[in-house]
């Protein structure tokens, strides 16, 4: 009893220091312009969980925390949006439509900035709910995207005590048109149940929230190492 109050103490202090560490990066931040893109909206719920808990209300919350934190640290910071609602204009009709023009949009919005860099926020989900734990994804033929990554993806492992996932790149609209450094960031499984309950809890979103915040301090103070990205 004693050791493991000890072993709690000394990881209590060690996590302390390391949030110490990276609010001591918030130079870094000073001036750069950050997209949050919280995921989907309006008619695009994203993926859906028991009792109709939606992804686009969760990336949501997560989104505005981490537009916080970035503007405490100094950044000047977009989101893509702040509602309930997609970027497409109201009479286009039909879901595919509506999606294209909603994602061009967002990703036009950090071109013509430009942006320093662009998270885009989502929920993933599996057939097999013990998959489980955040994932980045980066632009293959960007070392800048993939670094982001990597610090974010750092932060991620570290402080949500996951230890077997490392940035990959996928095909999706958003890597490939973006001309800023870029990263999507699936921040848990809504189809594992332990992370369907903690997607929901507030001071989870914080955490979350903190680890981004702390991957993208991290990235522009230059401590974001290029890694070997794994293909999907």
């Amino acid at each position: 009893m004693v050791v493991t109050s000890l072993w709690l103490g000394l990881r209590a202090i060690a996590n302390a220091r390391h949030q110490a560490s990276i609010s001591a990066l918030s130079w870094a931040l000073a001036g750069r312009v950050i997209v949050v893109d919280p995921g989907h909206g309006g008619v695009d719920p994203g993926v859906v969980g028991k009792n109709d808990v939606l992804e686009k209300d969760l990336v949501l919350t997560v989104g505005q925390k981490l537009a916080l934190y970035l503007y405490q640290g100094g950044a000047r910071v977009i989101m893509t949006r702040e509602g309930d609602h997609d970027l497409a204009d109201p009479e286009i009709t039909g879901l595919y439509k509506r999606k294209r023009q909603d994602l061009a949009r967002r990703v036009a919005l950090a071109n013509n900035l430009p942006a320093d860099a662009m998270v885009s926020i989502h929920i993933n989900s599996f057939g097999n709910p013990s998959q489980y734990g955040a994932q980045t994804f980066a632009k293959p033929d960007s070392q800048e995207s993939r670094a982001l990554a990597r610090a974010i993806q750092d932060e991620l492992n570290r402080l949500l005590k996951i230890n077997h996932r490392v940035p990959l790149h996928g095909d999706y609209y958003i890597l490939r048109h973006s001309r800023v450094p870029t990263v999507i960031v699936e921040i848990g499984f809504i189809t594992n149940p332990r992370e369907y309950r903690l997607l929901q809890d507030p001071l989870y979103q914080s955490k979350v929230a903190w680890c981004l915040y702390a991957g993208i301090a991290r990235y522009f103070a230059g401590e974001g190492k290029i890694p070997p990205v794994q293909p999907k």
